[in-house]
């Protein structure tokens, strides 16, 4: 059987997510073996620049220097997450060793220079440096990209995201919050579960380096659901499902239906649904009432407690409270939060009050009746 030659399509450089560009380069660096096709790759170190060298004059610079190879040729630019670029093009062409000479240039006060020219398919050197920026520090250097230029999502962003969410953990990304019960007089606070969510500025730096996500709402909420997705595919292995302690989780009310949610629900049968939690924003609930009804009612149907999460302390008396039908309400301090105070549910055992990172927050908590925190401040016992 013959193996297709992988595709070369031209990219414009700096443009595309860089995990998924990681992704398509080691995934065309794998055909490329089984292919037997010969390129010629260009594998530039730019994370490893002086900070002098990664000002956006630079980056500029850099971009010119490839633009030879975004005539139309066969060639390809690939933005790795460390900042690193990988440029591979036919044997034939004269483009690469242009831009070789164009960064010989560029580089020559840098002392040694930072780029290497490779030949495939003998790739084994570019799929280590590719490994190696997936799981980078989320503090790597990253190139600037100046506010002007910081496109919106775009909806081909979205495809190479769904390509690249679907091989790519999400475990980086995931930030576990402990929410403790704490009051007056007691010894010390005691975690009753523990709140997971994305860290979606990481994710976004990451995934889609420059880009906006609040020039295009509505793609990034379809992005929202995609990563949901994906975190809950990974919860819902039978090996992790069993290790589920007291859990919360953020999920937007439309993918309570989507398959892998109900995944997860199964494989955690009716004990282990008992003691997770689902929140929803409730900037959803209003955008979305009905599809908010039917999430919150299956799930304490299955078993799981719901908590509504409040983003504005404004919120508090424009929502009808005694009608939500909900478990818990999830509040984030902030310094106009005890002006509403007199419109906080007549239960304050069902309230929690997160963003609790300072003394004021848990002494105002203390005074309104509340006992559940979360916060830098709380360190759990044990």
């Amino acid at each position: 059987m013959t193996t297709a030659e992988p595709s070369l399509a031209p990219l414009r450089p700096f443009a595309g997510p860089r995990g998924a560009d990681a992704l398509a380069l080691a995934h065309f660096l794998r055909e490329a073996v089984a292919a037997g096709t010969v390129r010629e790759a260009l594998h530039l170190r730019l994370g490893t620049l002086t900070e002098g060298m990664r000002r956006t004059h630079h980056h500029r610079l850099v971009r010119d220097a490839l633009a030879p190879l975004m005539r139309p040729t066969r060639a390809r630019v690939f933005e790795l997450p460390n900042g690193d670029v990988v440029a591979i093009a036919p044997p034939e062409g004269r483009h690469l060793g242009e831009v070789q000479e164009a960064l010989g240039i560029l580089f020559a006060a840098e002392g040694p220079m930072p780029f290497t020219r490779r030949r495939l398919p003998e790739a084994a050197a570019l799929l280590a440096a590719v490994e190696e920026s997936l799981t980078s520090s989320p503090a790597a250097p990253r190139w600037p990209v100046p506010e002007e230029e910081r496109p919106p999502i775009s909806a081909a962003d979205l495809v190479a995201l769904e390509r690249g969410l679907g091989h790519a953990s999400l475990a980086r990304f995931l930030v576990r919050r402990p929410v403790c019960r704490l009051a007056p007089g007691e010894s010390g606070p005691e975690t009753e579960w523990e709140d997971w969510s994305l860290d979606w500025t990481e994710l976004c730096a990451t995934l889609l380096p420059g880009a906006d996500t609040a020039l295009a709402p509505a793609l990034f909420r379809r992005l929202r659901r995609l990563a949901d997705r994906r975190l809950l595919s990974e919860l819902a292995r039978p090996e992790d499902a069993r290790r589920l302690g007291r859990a919360g989780l953020s999920l937007a009310p439309e993918t309570v239906a989507e398959a892998e949610f109900l995944r997860l629900d199964a494989a955690l049968g009716p004990e282990r649904r008992g003691r997770m939690t689902v929140c929803f924003a409730a900037g959803d609930a209003l955008a979305n009432p009905a599809g908010f009804a039917f999430a919150r009612d299956f799930c304490r149907l299955r078993g799981w407690r719901v908590a509504l999460d409040l983003a504005a302390p404004a919120l508090l008396s424009g929502l009808p409270l005694a009608g939500l039908q909900v478990d818990l309400l999830r509040l984030r301090w902030s310094a106009a939060l005890p002006g509403f105070a007199a419109a906080l549910p007549e239960d304050r055992a069902a309230v929690v009050l997160a963003g609790a990172d300072r003394a004021a927050a848990i002494g105002w908590g203390w005074e309104a009746g509340i006992t559940l925190f979360e916060g830098r401040l709380l360190r759990p016992r044990g």
